[in-house]
């Protein structure tokens, strides 16, 4: 899948909401394995979207010790999916006890929903402990749940992780906060990212976009976003109409216990025809990219750095700016 262009760029988003304090964060880390470097299974990304429960403590200490401890996890360096998926696990459960140490220090009692991704070898492992949730992209806009709801990481007993297989031509994963959620629809969610990636090729404004969709609908809470691209032509609209299946479609692995939300609709039955590399094609893809539009400022930045990287991405809080 690194052979794919914009695979694992993302932008990430956090919207001071109806909420005095900042209780929402977001982790965005994408490592290399340097042993591995032009194989498959090089690049890891982690992805998480927390929001807080009465208070941000519980979201702080997920931020700041969630990868710590899931490095730390034998199976983390492996090449099994399932020795992947027992690191994540293991790591949200010891960050759970922090939670807990930060209860006996503070004496305030705050909890946190936390939705995380893993995504290596062309395989995306989710975990959710909250409300929070993750939705995919796939080919011509077929959405698929990747999470759905359990108790927060603060309460929860133990948590599952479910694995899945990428296709070529998926294009992108949304993950959101209990307040996104709350409410935006997954459809309509995918549908707004998808029109603002394809006007502007610009995955910030997209992201950006889906925040300020869920403030005007009068969000409970902070906002908190992520947006994964897997494929950037796909995902842009650029991509030669010949072009369709690149190669091996990965096999999907299997869901346990969510296999009916899952779409099994991929670009299996969306392109049929071979790939097409003559001059003609590559220079009418050239000139599509030249007259890309470009995308107008969402938020006025406020308090600290721009939430919007392609790599690690810092928590920040936004102010809106009305439109005149």
């Amino acid at each position: 899948m690194e052979d794919i262009e914009g695979y694992l760029r993302s932008a990430s988003v956090v919207v001071r909401g109806k909420r005095k304090a900042v209780d929402s964060d977001v982790i965005s880390v994408v490592e290399t394995n340097e042993l591995l470097r032009g194989k498959e299974g090089e690049s890891t990304g982690l992805f998480a979207v927390n929001g807080g429960f009465a208070g941000g403590d519980a979201t702080a200490v997920v931020s700041k010790v969630l990868r710590k401890h899931l490095l730390r996890q034998e199976g983390y360096e492996g090449s099994s999916t399932e020795g992947l998926g027992d690191a994540l696990s293991a790591a949200l459960l010891n960050t759970q006890q922090d939670i807990y140490e930060q209860w006996r220090v503070r004496g305030r009692l705050h909890g946190v929903h936390s939705c995380v991704l893993l995504l290596r070898d062309g395989k995306v492992l989710a975990a959710n402990a909250g409300d929070g949730g993750a939705v995919i992209c796939r080919a011509d806009g077929v959405v698929g749940l990747l999470t759905e709801k359990k108790a927060r990481l603060d309460v929860v007993e133990d948590v599952s992780v479910s694995s899945y297989g990428l296709d070529w031509e998926d294009e992108f994963i949304i993950l959101g906060c209990h307040s996104f959620w709350a409410v935006m629809d997954p459809t309509r969610a995918v549908l707004m990212a998808r029109t603002a990636l394809r006007k502007y090729r610009d995955v910030k404004y997209a992201v950006q976009k889906l925040a300020v969709a869920a403030q005007m609908l009068n969000a409970p809470g902070n906002i908190a976003i992520s947006l994964v691209l897997l494929n950037a032509p796909c995902a842009y609209g650029v991509q030669d109409e010949d072009c369709g299946g690149v190669g091996e479609l990965s096999e999907k692995m299997n869901v346990s216990g969510l296999t009916s939300t899952l779409s099994e609709t991929g670009s299996e039955s969306s392109f049929m025809t071979t790939s097409s590399n003559d001059s003609k094609s590559r220079k009418s893809l050239f000139r599509r990219r030249a007259v890309v539009p470009k995308a107008p400022t969402v938020f006025v930045k406020r308090d600290r750095a721009l939430v919007c990287s392609s790599r690690q991405t810092p928590s920040t809080s936004f102010e809106f700016l009305p439109s005149s």
